[in-house]
């Protein structure tokens, strides 16, 4: 059997990671409410114990060298790792179900549906966090909603609703361009995430008509959730999914240019962590987040281009 390997001492870290933050041995002590001399020999402990010196004398004061500093950093990540545990433990024996969800869907989609589920489910309590990429956060929430090519789900997920997505704008943007949403598309600004390849895919779709003038400016957005608070604030063009527009088309915050939609093979996706679907608390979620997300599905999308055209 592998035995574990020494750390140092933990008066000796929590030293470390003072003299960092506070910039010197006397800031240090006061901050630790210890003396001057207990801070010394404390870093001096820690140099013994790692055989190479961390600190270096700069005139009267001390400095961390950059072994020291990086040593101080990571010390200091850990500390803050175990401080928010502690915040959350009241959080943890309350048995709130974790939800992590990409910052669009948790405006957008589960926001909008807290007051209903609260009514519903007041012995529930709920702990919603945001992920700020599609990628699986660790350690893994007790649900997950992500963002998927739909031939690359995991095993323990299944579809929610679909991420297919189309052109919009504000209604004053479209006026503005005489409401011909050719003429839009062309005069931009052409708004666009981390993900540039969504005006690539979708403009040969179309034609030659909708072809962006080369006037026209792109502007870039971290982010989904970004892109489309821009479009919604009438700065430009944008390819949003349909999905997370909902609510801003039922509004007439935004408008569809075009029935044309790239990424029906993406889908947002429910994700259980293993051992927790058999929770009878984490069973309500998910039965609610898919109750939620049935308007969202095929059949119950928001009126297409053509049809609004036709109201």
């Amino acid at each position: 059997m592998q035995t574990a390997r020494r750390l140092p001492s933990l008066n000796a870290l929590r030293a470390l990671e003072a003299v960092r933050e506070t910039g010197s041995v006397s800031a240090a002590a006061r901050r630790l409410s210890v003396s001057h001399s207990a801070v010394s020999h404390q870093i001096k402990q820690l140099e013994a114990w790692i055989g190479r010196p961390i600190t270096m004398r700069r005139g009267r004061s001390v400095a961390l060298t950059e072994a020291g500093e990086s040593l101080a950093r990571v010390v200091h990540d850990s500390f803050d790792a175990i401080r928010h545990e502690l915040d959350l433990l009241p959080l943890r024996f309350a048995r709130a179900v974790s939800i992590s969800a990409l910052p669009v869907i948790a405006e957008e989609i589960l926001l909008p549906n807290l007051a209903r589920f609260r009514s519903d489910f007041p012995g529930i309590s709920l702990h919603i966090s945001l992920a700020q990429t599609d990628r699986p956060k660790t350690p893994a929430p007790d649900v997950e909603i992500l963002f998927r090519k739909q031939d690359r789900l995991l095993p323990d997920e299944t579809v929610l609703f679909p991420g297919d997505a189309v052109p919009v704008c504000t209604p004053g943007l479209l006026a503005a361009a005489g409401n011909d949403p050719a003429t839009a598309v062309r005069n931009g600004p052409l708004l666009t995430d981390e993900d540039s390849r969504m005006w690539t895919r979708w403009l040969p779709q179309v034609g030659e008509d909708w072809t962006p003038s080369e006037s026209a400016q792109t502007i870039y957005f971290e982010g989904s959730f970004l892109l489309q608070k821009a479009a919604e604030s009438g700065i430009g063009v944008a390819i949003c999914r349909t999905a997370t527009i909902a609510r801003a088309l039922s509004t007439g915050a935004l408008v569809p240019l075009s029935d044309v939609a790239i990424d029906q093979d993406w889908a947002y996706t429910l994700r259980v962590a293993a051992g927790r679907e058999i929770e009878p608390e984490v069973q309500i979620v998910t039965a609610w987040l898919n109750n939620v997300a049935k308007p969202l599905q095929s059949g119950n999308a928001p009126p297409t281009f053509q049809q609004r055209r036709k109201a």
